[in-house]
């Protein structure tokens, strides 16, 4: 096991933690999360492999010991992603754990950051929206690529996709509720009568949440979701709900249809 972490996990071990590994290169680490303490969202966190040895890493969960040892069987940690402006409660722990690692932030995480603490030097923001100059091109060899959504969602979230296996990586872009497998080891229901059903990827009612309450800038949320339509993938890991192992291309382009037909 690799000894690179100079912090023990500051989370409590968790009962109700999925770890799983989709492949040799991606494991997912799952729990429960309700939105508003009522909503059953679920949430996860995804780390990847890559190709040179260390490892990616898209932390959206407490940093418990378990995760540790998972995560330092991989590798060297050399990249920290925060999915989106919303998604930070567990950055610092992540960045904490592995100080070397290069931070990956939108512009209103970065503004979070500062208010507790200096950002870390090198940290990489994005803030330019659809059209910035993806920086995994250079970090990664292109390995990881990124659609930046901070222009256009309010979440200003990121997408992400690792080339080799096919997957894109997201948080609040793209749900499949009900959270099934982040519910399993729990008691509370994953489920809430018709809701959860609604929030499927493609169905009416998520393209209207896209649409009429996701989207804060119509044409930079058609660029930018263009841009991830003409990505080769088709698995996806959302950090909402369970993971659409294949046809996750088609299940992208249904959802934003709108913005795909009509921009």
């Amino acid at each position: 096991m690799s000894t690179q972490t100079t912090v023990n996990a500051p989370a409590p071990p968790s009962n109700e933690l999925v770890i799983r590994k989709l492949d040799s290169n991606t494991t997912i680490f799952s729990l429960p999360f309700a939105r508003g303490g009522v909503v059953p969202f679920g949430g996860r966190s995804t780390a990847i492999k890559l190709q040179d040895g260390s490892v990616w890493l898209g932390a959206s969960h407490p940093l418990d010991p378990a995760t540790l040892d998972a995560i330092n069987d991989l590798g060297p940690v050399k990249h920290i992603v925060q999915f989106d402006a919303e998604h930070g409660m567990y950055t610092k722990q992540y960045h904490d754990a592995f100080p070397s690692a290069k931070l990956y932030l939108p512009v209103g995480g970065v503004d979070k950051w500062k208010k507790k603490q200096p950002l870390p030097e090198g940290t990489i923001t994005f803030e330019h929206g659809a059209h910035e100059t993806d920086p995994f091109e250079a970090t990664t060899g292109g390995e990881i690529k990124s659609s930046s959504f901070v222009k256009a969602h309010i979440n200003q979230d990121i997408a992400f996709l690792h080339v080799p296996t096919k997957t894109l990586i997201e948080a609040d872009l793209l749900m499949n509720l009900p959270p099934t497998e982040q519910y399993s080891r729990s008691s509370a229901r994953s489920t809430i009568p018709f809701l959860s059903g609604m929030m499927k990827p493609g169905s009416t009612a998520q393209k209207r949440f896209v649409h009429y309450l996701a989207a804060k800038d119509k044409k930079e949320m058609a660029d930018a979701a263009k841009k991830v339509a003409t990505w080769d993938f088709d698995r996806i890991i959302p950090c909402h709900g369970d993971v659409i192992e294949t046809g996750g291309h088609k299940a992208w382009t249904d959802t934003y249809a709108w913005f795909l037909e009509n921009n």
